[in-house]
């Protein structure tokens, strides 16, 4: 049996003002999801463990069926694998935004959603300008980019997601700690290289936010993973754009391949990535979606455009994926995400997120569609997400209460507390 995760990071929201109260999801028009509803079973799952702070790269770790309690990962880490940067033992890595900046706040984490071509050549310029053996700059994914810092991996220093400081003043988000000092300094030369490149200037005269800061963050070292076919017994293929996902899944030994047209926002191929999931689908048994584009909806606060995104993944990517996946008739739909973001806000949150599962051997339970209320009103809530795979791809979810009956909560037995440790 064949498993496919379709995983919208950041497609669940809280209820709009502006929307009468209803959340995005809630609000758009979805008919193949609708369709597909009734047919699943819809819950809640918790994706990151209380306690743990709220970070992607635990969530998406999580929905992959690894225990971010017992699976360290960070960042930095992560993204360098996604990046096919290798890291040295004592190598400190992070994850390095373009931001812009007026007068001393930080007023955009990822300086106006600077292209690929753009954010190469400052990258290109930064190497070039302070680059050497212990610093190393590395491209990405138009914003999402890497800083090496070779040998310091034992430096304590401390930082602040750039999406959590965009409005505030700069100098009380800093990089802290004892070990802190150069990379602020580093900072500072960086944002005199950035000020006098070309690639700045264009943005300028053309009303684009400039590039013209670098923000490093989520710093870890060399990471390993198990391997997924090892855990699971089944071969996994990944299709992703951002370097997170990818870096995961090239940890856990996964196949992952590359989408022309695939850019991690909202003019994404839709088309391609869908297809080149499905081809996956003949020679993996578990292949993951990832889509980033309503998470960046998000970040710019914009409610009508989560809802276009979320329009367009139930036109482009459910209604083939179903009609697919029904006519071959050998695998089973996982749909959910990483974590809520508030179109608001621009929040996440650790609450619960909804999911559906779907296909040969998963009961049906009594949703009419797939949104967040839905979910809450459904009779299973998941409390430890790394569970959930497992439960689809054995196709063990526990059968749907009767009407009426109380809701029933699923967790994934501990062995070490069955082995008495």
């Amino acid at each position: 049996m064949k498993t496919f995760i379709l995983l919208p990071t950041g497609i669940a929201d809280v209820p709009v003002a502006a929307l009468d109260g209803c959340t995005p999801l809630q609000a758009a028009n979805t008919p193949f999801l609708d369709r597909l509803a009734p047919a699943s079973r819809v819950g809640l799952v918790r994706q990151v463990p209380a306690g743990m702070r709220n970070a992607s790269e635990i969530a998406v770790l999580s929905v992959l069926g690894y225990d971010p309690r017992r699976t360290p990962v960070s960042r930095g880490g992560v993204e360098a694998a996604g990046m096919g940067v290798a890291l040295q033992p004592d190598d400190l890595a992070f994850r390095l935004n373009f931001v812009s900046t007026f007068r001393g706040h930080l007023v955009d984490f990822n300086a106006g959603h600077i292209g690929n071509v753009d954010a190469r050549l400052l990258i290109e310029a930064l190497q070039r300008e302070l680059g050497g053996p212990g610093v190393s700059f590395h491209a990405g994914l138009g914003y999402r980019n890497l800083l090496v810092l070779h040998g310091g991996r034992a430096r304590r220093i401390e930082t602040v997601p750039p999406q959590e400081v965009q409005g505030h003043a700069l100098a009380d988000y800093l990089p802290y700690g004892p070990d802190a000092a150069p990379l602020v300094k580093l900072c500072e030369r960086a944002a005199e290289v950035l000020a006098a490149h070309d690639v700045n200037r264009v943005r300028v005269d053309l009303g684009e936010n400039p590039a013209d800061r670098i923000w490093p963050w989520g710093a870890g070292g060399h990471t390993e993973l198990e391997p997924f076919e090892l855990r699971t017994g089944r071969r996994l293929a990944v299709i992703a754009a951002v370097p997170l996902v990818k870096g995961l899944g090239a940890l856990m030994g996964g196949d992952v391949q590359h989408v022309q047209g695939a850019t991690g926002w909202y003019d994404t191929d839709w088309a391609g990535k869908t297809r080149t999931a499905l081809d996956a689908l003949v020679d993996h048994d578990v292949v993951v979606l990832h889509l980033a584009a309503a998470n960046e909806a998000c970040h710019e606060t914009d409610v009508r455009l989560k809802i276009r995104v979320i329009e367009e993944i139930d036109r482009f990517v459910v209604g083939p994926l179903l009609h697919e996946l029904r006519a071959r008739g050998d695998a089973r739909l996982l749909l959910t995400t990483d974590h809520m973001t508030s179109t608001v806000e621009r929040e996440r949150s650790t609450e619960h997120v909804p999911f559906l599962a779907w296909g040969p051997g998963v009961p049906a339970g009594r949703a009419a569609r797939f949104t967040e209320s839905d979910a809450a009103a459904g009779d299973l809530q998941v409390e430890e997400g790394h569970a959930l795979l497992e439960y689809v791809l054995e196709g063990s979810l526990p059968r749907a209460v009767e009407e009426g009956g109380t809701s029933r909560t699923a967790s994934r037995p501990d062995p070490a507390r069955q082995a008495g440790a």
